[in-house]
């Protein structure tokens, strides 16, 4: 068989040129069902993920919080190691009037609190509302909960009013001192602290209680809980519906770590509206809105707890975590009680001398 070389010379090139001629081969892309399929996976997965997130979140918030409430329990026993006794909930200015407080019980713990701001700018000379304005607006991170709504340092429109040198802003506090089951704000006679009984807590006006003074143990009564700034609230014990119409009044829970207390009844006639920073066990944990504060200062030596007649009242322990809320413990310890936990065993805890055969739930 003869072949013409040539001729398959001149094929082969032109075929090389051809090839070389034609687009290169372009990839698949997506059809329009297949990219909607895609971004259906894409959103249904991120449905599954954000929630986990969001509680992982809430979980690190509350053990921050669970830390800060071991951290003021520690302070607690260094006071009292110092001193032999708890802090009082409240100090007064001796001679002074019912409204003229040097500060908390936050105020007093302020020097056994390491990395604090404002522990050498507090005076215990003067009362609240003429400290420093800058020092009242010093953000101690140790009394803040991450979980709270309300901003760090809050603006009161009706302190502002007063016209005060402490002015109108206060770095806000998340935990409330523990009253017990006697919500009476009050004094005995001559600014003396409130007679102890079975329904008292911790802490109250003026009090000064001991280690030897907690005979329900100190692993079973707690000293300090959360009172969360940022709930709604509402007027009076047992109260359903949130406040409404206050223009110069708070609606929301708040209290700062300075000013705490109570809402005395000059302010409340003007129509002010304050959670403070005491709170009771006379209602359930994280009742919701959150009971206002309210101490009558023409009655201020009653003690009369609310649910026995008394005219003063002292809002819940409440928290933005899930089910329950944090508290310290006079033995240091730290537990987390549940909202749903039951009624008597909860005030049994609060007490220091109820004499309850109790154990945490």
């Amino acid at each position: 068989m003869n072949l013409d070389f040539n001729m398959l010379r001149v094929w082969t090139t032109d075929d090389t040129k051809q090839e070389r001629r034609r687009p290169p081969a372009l990839g698949r892309g997506f059809t329009l069902v297949e990219l909607l399929v895609v971004i259906a996976i894409i959103g249904v997965l991120v449905g599954l993920l954000l929630p986990a997130v969001q509680a992982a979140r809430e979980a690190a918030r509350r053990m921050q919080c669970s830390n800060n409430c071991k951290q003021v329990g520690l302070a607690l026993h260094n006071y009292e190691s110092a001193l032999r006794r708890f802090p009082p909930g409240m100090r007064f200015i001796n001679g002074g009037t019912p409204i003229d407080a040097v500060g908390t019980a936050w105020v007093s713990l302020l020097p056994f609190l390491e990395q604090s701001n404002a522990a050498n700018t507090i005076s215990s000379s003067i009362p609240w509302y003429l400290q420093n304005s800058a020092a009242a607006q010093i953000i101690e991170a140790v009394y803040l909960c991450p979980s709270d709504t309300l901003e760090p340092i809050h603006s009161y429109p009706f302190i502002g009013a007063l016209g005060l040198p402490v002015g109108d802003k206060f770095a806000t506090c998340s935990y409330g001192m523990n009253l017990g089951v006697n919500d009476a704000i009050s004094f005995s006679p001559g600014f003396r602290p409130r007679p102890v009984t079975a329904f008292s807590g911790v802490f109250a006006f003026h009090s000064a209680t001991q280690i030897g003074h907690i005979t329900d143990g100190t692993s079973n009564t707690f000293a300090v809980g959360e009172a969360a700034s940022g709930f709604d609230m509402c007027e009076g014990i047992g109260c359903k519906t949130p406040m409404a119409n206050i223009p110069t009044g708070e609606k929301k829970s708040a209290h700062g770590w300075l000013v705490g207390g109570a809402n005395p009844s000059s302010l409340f006639a003007g129509g002010f509206r304050y959670s403070g920073g005491f709170a009771s066990s006379v209602e359930q944990i994280n009742k919701s809105p959150v009971t206002d504060s309210f101490y009558d200062v023409a009655k201020i030596n009653n003690n009369t707890p609310s649910w026995q007649g008394g005219p003063h009242r002292a809002p819940n322990f409440r928290s933005f975590h899930t089910g329950g809320a944090n508290f310290a413990f006079c033995d240091g310890s730290v537990q987390y009680l549940s909202q749903s936990i039951d009624l008597p065993t909860f005030q049994a805890l609060s007490t220091i001398q109820g004499g309850e055969v109790v154990s945490i739930p």
